[in-house]
């Protein structure tokens, strides 16, 4: 917060960071670890990014990682993360895989 950097932050401290900075309403900090999320999204992090992303209300992390999970469906919808996605969030993940027949 002090040198504004986040100098090679794994996703999931870029996560706990990210909500941080939401809570107290730090929104430099914010948009920098929605960024280093973005970055970092892989197969095995989308869905928990994608809940992080639709808890705080930032959509543009939320659609990058829709888009991203709905290019990448083949894999991602066999995972475990997606499938408790599915029980956990059942609208979030219907929201989601709609993407594949709007776009």
């Amino acid at each position: 917060m002090y040198t504004d950097t986040l100098d090679d932050l794994c996703w999931e401290n870029a996560s706990q960071l990210f909500s941080a900075a939401d809570k107290y309403q730090i929104t430099a900090l914010r948009n920098e670890c929605s960024v280093l999320l973005k970055d970092k999204l892989s197969h095995a992090n989308a869905c928990q990014i994608l809940i992080l992303a639709d808890t705080h209300q930032d959509e543009s992390l939320k659609k990058i990682v829709q888009a991203y999970i709905v290019s990448n469906n083949k894999y991602i919808f066999k995972l475990e993360e997606w499938k408790l996605l599915m029980e956990d969030a059942p609208k979030l993940a219907a929201e989601t895989m709609f993407q594949n027949f709007v776009n």
